[in-house]
């Protein structure tokens, strides 16, 4: 499968967010919020979801919740 602008894809199996212990801190990443309707006031399905997607990331990193868990 082939994704825009000729990128190969990354198949059915591929991560969406992840967490890292990286150079004596923590990296919480997400490749979710690519629409831009994510980052705005307009209505997308699933926001709730994003949202709190978001703040557990954002609260692990923090240390208000379990880190890579």
């Amino acid at each position: 499968m082939r994704g825009g602008l000729g990128h190969p894809g990354h198949g059915d199996d591929h991560p969406v967010s992840w967490c890292q212990y990286y150079d004596g801190g923590k990296a919480w990443l997400t490749t979710l919020g690519h629409d831009v309707k994510a980052w705005t006031d307009e209505p997308m399905e699933g926001d709730r979801y994003f949202v709190q997607h978001l703040l557990g990331g954002v609260k692990s990193a923090l240390g208000m919740a379990p880190f890579c868990r």
